[in-house]
């Protein structure tokens, strides 16, 4: 059989950096780094979405000092596009950049373009403005999306403020699910609420869809893997070569493989999990990412479900037994769209029937 696994990285002595090419495995952490010193090549990749719409805000919550820098969040948030702009691998998506306080395309939906997408990004405002125009953002979707072909997936920054308009019944959660409905949208709500008023508002908005989420904005901005596991994943049956650092291995974590159609933790499921467990007991600033998958048998829709719930019941059995807070695990799910064996044989469909495990933060 054989294994993938996960090398968590440490520095555990020498470092030996240009001088020896090593291999990573398949779902490793591709972060910035990760583009400038490997050599990931477009075909290493497999998109998970074709379309990526960005509805930028810039109300008073953005003007707000991000966590004792010298920087407001508008600004954070304004460098960290421009730097995952400039390594983000032209996998052909279509791209949309909109500013929603007020309204205005600052580059609207369209192949992406690496140059136009940076000029589109040093066209966001530098100091934020008033105003709560989240529904009228929301609304907009509809004409955006509806031409589009493939999966659409929609970062959306937002404080959880609206202006009510349109009678009681009217909500940002309403016009999410009449949208997911419709066309099978994935939004990633990027929050900067305040209170628990505003979370609230964004907790039900992400409730309409099973792959609908919210995570804060700090967590965005900290975690690139929230934005690129939604566009695309390193191909399971590709390697990716490094010349620039050998880390020796700290851990080995095998794939959580799952019976067929079921979403239940095995006993040497449970042993790879609680060596995981030991080593983030170890390492309190590390993260888990979390990558489910299915074998082909049954639809697509009802797979993406089913890999859902297979990173929903590992997130849950390493808080549970563990006490590992959710904050500290990343779970992504694509449904059988990266299979590490052949569908047609047996050995192969359990082998799909998996959740990778990466490490990041270490």
């Amino acid at each position: 059989m054989t294994r993938h696994f996960l090398i968590v990285t440490l520095i555990c002595g020498l470092i030996l950096t240009g001088l020896l090419a090593t291999r990573v495995e398949a779902f490793d952490v591709l972060l910035k780094e990760d583009f400038v010193t490997k050599t990931v090549l477009t075909e290493h990749l497999i998109k998970t979405a074709e379309n990526a719409i960005f509805l930028f805000d810039a109300s008073s919550s953005m003007g707000k000092q991000y966590k004792g820098t010298n920087m407001s969040r508008m600004e954070i948030a304004k460098q960290t596009l421009k730097e995952r702009n400039a390594y983000f691998p032209d996998l052909g998506h279509n791209f949309g950049l909109y500013l929603y306080t007020p309204w205005k395309p600052l580059y609207p939906m369209q192949a992406y373009n690496r140059e136009q997408c940076a000029q589109a990004i040093e066209q966001l405002p530098d100091k934020h403005s008033s105003g709560t125009f989240l529904m009228e953002g929301l609304s907009r979707l509809d004409k955006i999306i509806e031409p589009l072909h493939g999966k659409p997936v929609v970062f959306i920054f937002t404080d959880g403020k609206y202006s009510k308009v349109g009678g009681p019944h009217r909500t940002p959660a309403t016009i999410a699910k009449n949208l997911t409905e419709k066309y099978n949208v994935s939004f990633y709500i990027i929050s900067t609420a305040d209170d628990k008023a505003s979370w609230r508002v964004l907790e039900n908005a992400a409730s309409v869809d099973f792959c609908t989420r919210v995570v804060s904005f700090a967590t965005f901005i900290e975690r690139p893997e929230h934005n690129t596991g939604a566009l695309f994943v390193t191909k399971a049956t590709e390697d990716i070569e490094t010349t620039t650092e050998l880390k020796i291995a700290g851990v080995k974590v095998d794939n959580i493989l799952f019976d067929f159609d079921k979403a239940d933790i095995s006993p040497k499921a449970s042993r790879e999990l609680t060596q995981l467990a030991g080593f983030m007991e170890e390492h309190p600033n590390a993260y888990i990412v979390l990558a489910g998958y299915t074998d082909s048998t049954g639809s697509e829709k009802y797979n993406t479900k089913l890999s859902y719930r297979r990173v929903g019941i590992v997130t849950e059995y390493l808080g549970n037994k563990f006490n590992i807070s959710p904050d500290r695990i990343l779970p992504l799910w694509f449904g059988p769209i990266n299979p590490v064996a052949d569908n047609n044989t047996t050995e192969g469909r359990h082998l799909n029937r998996r959740v990778e495990i990466a490490v990041g933060g270490v």
